[in-house]
């Protein structure tokens, strides 16, 4: 951008920058983590995927020998061979860019290592040096000559090809240039970390194996079967995508990698069973939560029909849900909310504060001015509970957090820690109070009751007598006053009331040696 004339403003502008270049550095090792094990799970479905294919051409060579079915086959083999052709031609391109992104990354080719968090390579390999639009057109035409293959086949399953080039929705308010490439390749990998754009990557490979075994199962699917032997069962778990916004809605598949119609699975989903349909493929969708990398197990059980056994097999399926870019809430004191207590947030939305307001699932949340807010939860909210960010109303992230009770109080008797203390000190201080140590937080608890003993020459006999509020009375009062030095005190069953209303007992005592 150009600089002002003006030296205080051009100062701004350049602060603006540095701090924007900072902000655009700090991404995280969780978030590097999570790509990762997106990654990892991409690279499992690519590797199903692949043997799944495998298995429709192997089946087409059976066909051609099969004189029910030699004719029809060697009409729609050629036709299966062509898209074979075209998703590998694809498939291996993207791997290069895969390797080329890495090298841009200074990938140290004898140990495999680059710089994972690196989000200036991606910039520079997809949109200067072009290999962006050039990614972008490889798989316009591969999608376009997939269904030129065959005209009915383009009619039937054209709309369930996953391969999609159209531009994501920003929800931080990312403006367009127009330029359809453009937008697309700055969507995915402008300013992206390398592990990100990877797994964007491996995620078009992805769907360019899907689109490809629809298109291969249509064509095996117009010959007509073969007497085939199901000699192995395994169960194929899908889900529409491994990484995900708060908010958007999670579709899992599962079923058999191979059955006849007799042989339908039943599907559990984390202990929920999930109807069948006429295929034998169940189909859950549910909206996914707050931000994080989570998973689902996944149990499809069968008879198999070649031996008659029951079988089991269960798959665990990892996501991420992502945080929108620019939506963030941070808790400005501890990393987690306490009950009872004014927790400060800190929410951006990539908008003006004036723009932007936030929900609290268990409790109240305020706003404090600017990007400041006041979380309180409510009693009894205890475990996980989400922060819902919006702006103009309309919810653009959620944040999870987890929210717990203030950890016990620190009891003294005044100011005096446990142990040799002044007799005079001792009684002057008038009784016990309660606080947080090493806390953030200026907590109150209020002291409701304690007990009182004491040992020493002229008190043989250790017989404790009890008190109620914070200072001492009555029978206690009346121990205390007659104490001299030499004795031994002990104040036990401490109990003190929160700033939650919640009273508790602490767990130790007090001992004092007077002097």
């Amino acid at each position: 951008m150009a600089l002002p004339k003006d030296p205080r403003q051009k100062m701004i502008n350049i602060m603006y920058l540095v701090l924007t270049a900072l902000l655009a550095l700090n991404v995280s090792a969780e978030i590097l983590n999570a790509f990762k094990v997106v990654e990892f799970s991409l690279s499992g479905s690519n590797n199903v995927l692949n043997e799944s294919n495998k298995s429709i051409y192997s089946n087409f060579e059976e066909m051609l020998k099969d004189p029910k079915t030699s004719e029809k086959a060697a009409i729609w083999k050629p036709k299966a061979d062509q898209i074979r052709v075209l998703a590998d031609d694809v498939y291996n391109k993207i791997e290069g860019y895969k390797l080329g992104l890495k090298e841009e990354s200074d990938l140290d080719k004898s140990t495999g290592v680059f710089k994972e968090d690196d989000i200036e390579a991606p910039t520079r390999y997809f949109t200067n040096k072009g290999f962006g639009p050039a990614l972008y057109q490889a798989l316009g035409e591969f999608k376009v000559k997939l269904l030129a293959i065959d005209n009915d086949m383009a009619k039937q399953v054209g709309s369930k090809l996953p391969l999609n080039l159209d531009i994501p929705k920003s929800n931080a308010g990312n403006t367009l240039t127009g330029d359809k490439v453009t937008d697309w390749v700055n969507s995915y990998f402008h300013m992206t970390p390398t592990i990100a754009a990877l797994t964007i990557l491996s995620k078009l490979q992805n769907d360019v194996k899907n689109s490809e075994n629809i298109a291969a199962a249509f064509c095996a699917n117009q010959v007509g079967s073969v007497k085939l032997v199901l000699d192995k069962f395994e169960p194929l778990v899908g889900t529409s995508s491994n990484y995900l916004m708060p908010g958007e809605e999670m579709i899992v598949t599962a079923g058999l990698g191979a059955f006849n119609s007799n042989v339908k699975p039943v599907v559990t989903i984390d202990g929920r069973s999930i109807s069948v349909n006429a295929s034998g493929v169940a189909e859950s969708k549910f909206s996914v939560g707050a931000a994080g990398t989570k998973s689902m197990n996944v149990t499809v059980s069968f008879i198999d029909p070649n031996t008659g056994e029951n079988r089991t097999v269960s798959k665990k399926v990892n996501y991420t849900v992502g945080v929108p870019s620019g939506v963030a809430a941070s808790a400005d004191k501890m990393n987690v909310l306490y009950i009872g207590v004014d927790n400060p947030l800190t929410i951006t939305a990539g908008a003006g504060s004036e723009k932007v307001s936030a929900q609290f699932s268990a409790g109240t949340i305020t706003k404090a001015g600017g990007s400041k807010y006041i979380v309180k939860p409510a009693a009894g909210s205890y475990g996980d509970q989400t922060v819902t960010i919006l702006v103009d109303g309309k919810s653009v992230g959620k944040v999870g957090f987890r929210v717990k009770q203030l950890p016990n109080p620190t009891a003294y008797v005044g100011n005096l820690r446990p142990g040799t203390v002044p007799s005079a000190s001792f009684k002057a201080m008038g009784g016990i109070i309660a606080k947080l140590e090493d806390s953030e937080f200026d907590a109150p608890f209020e002291v409701v009751s304690y007990r009182v003993g004491a040992l020493s020459s002229d008190i043989p006999d250790y017989a404790p007598v009890d008190n109620k509020g914070p200072r001492w009375a009555g029978p206690a009062a009346n121990l205390i006053n007659k104490l001299k030095p030499g004795a031994l005190v002990a104040i036990t069953d401490i109990t003190v009331k929160g700033p939650d209303g919640r009273t508790r007992v602490l767990p130790s005592g007090l001992s004092y040696n007077l002097k």
